[in-house]
């Protein structure tokens, strides 16, 4: 997954893409309304008396940036990066990581010198000098998965390439990951999936981060919620709108995106193990702000069969005395 989604030459995210949106390769909640980005910006308003810096890990074509700033333009204003005076309604700065050439050249050509890019998110914490606000929309989603089936006991995914062909092997699991999945009882044969790699990437940085709040947004839910009446589990490829699933994985490696559904019971552990409080998990249904009657494309974002509860939005916190690790129950709207 990590290759298909990410090689320098051949990588889904890296080479591939053609964009986000109706005619490109998918669609995002930006790239649809600029709902969210007014709402993310609302969040930023609330805490921007004490952190003035802002960091968006993966940006998409940076349709979110660009409405997240255009709803704070009113009270603030965002810099070249280059020494000005000090406007009298407050600035802030805009710091984007991006792995994707392609991708960050879109940014780029959109934003123009309003925000700044790095590959790493400790780069972008060394200019915050720790203290941030982080945020991303539909990030976790996209890192690698393990891949495990309850046969009594465990079996994990491994593939093989066979007479040119990728194929599922099946095999006793050596271990198991940290993660809440494997506290359930489920029926025999049920696939789970864990983002493995993202609790990984999260413990790499989050010692350079001292202050600040973290904000997720992603498709998903509890484990009881992901796997109800899924028993092949989430995993499933986008081909030009496309949903893919089964062998059909496999069938274009690099050409099509990989995603599996975001188990936040899991986000919520390894945070507070790592010492971040959870403030609140709620719907996106009802984080976002009430859309007006007519806007029927916010109207699809807060639907409630619909996006509204399949998204979830999920708010921590790491204060500057919290490098103990605490352990506490989730907060759900």
């Amino acid at each position: 997954m990590e290759l298909c989604l990410y090689d320098r030459e051949h990588g889904y995210y890296t080479r591939e893409i053609r964009g986000i949106g109706s005619t490109g390769d998918f669609s995002t909640a930006a790239s649809l309304s600029p709902q969210l980005g007014r709402s993310v910006a609302a969040w930023i308003n609330d805490h921007a008396a004490a952190h003035t810096q802002l960091i968006e890990l993966g940006a998409g074509t940076g349709e979110l940036a660009r409405a997240t700033q255009n709803a704070l333009r009113r009270n603030f204003a965002f810099t070249s990066w280059e020494r000005i005076r000090r406007p009298r309604s407050g600035l802030l700065r805009y710091h984007i990581i991006e792995r994707s050439p392609s991708l960050q050249s879109r940014q780029r050509k959109l934003l123009g010198r309003r925000a700044r890019w790095h590959e790493r998110i400790e780069e972008a914490l060394i200019h915050a000098k720790g203290q941030a606000l982080i945020f991303s929309n539909e990030l976790v989603d996209a890192f690698p998965v393990r891949v495990f089936r309850n046969d009594l006991p465990w079996s994990e995914l491994f593939l093989s390439l066979e007479r040119g062909s990728i194929q599922e092997q099946w095999r006793p699991a050596a271990s198991l990951p940290h993660s809440t999945v494997f506290s359930h009882r489920w029926e025999q044969g049920q696939v789970v999936e864990v983002h493995e790699a993202y609790h990984h990437w999260l413990r790499e940085w989050l010692s350079a981060w001292d202050s600040g709040q973290l904000l997720t947004i992603d498709y998903g839910g509890s484990a009881r919620e992901i796997y109800h009446r899924r028993l092949t589990g989430s995993r499933r490829a986008y081909y030009h709108h496309e949903r893919l699933s089964g062998v059909d994985l496999y069938r274009l490696p690099g050409r099509q995106d990989l995603t599996a559904d975001v188990n936040f019971d899991d986000l919520i552990t390894w945070g507070e193990h790592l010492g971040l409080r959870t403030v609140n998990l709620t719907t996106q249904q009802n984080w976002l702000a009430p859309p007006a009657p007519d806007d029927a494309e916010s109207l699809f974002l807060t639907a409630p069969q619909g996006a509204g509860q399949a998204f979830k939005v999920l708010l921590q916190e790491k204060a500057p005395d919290s490098s103990e690790p605490r352990i506490s129950g989730p907060s759900r709207d």
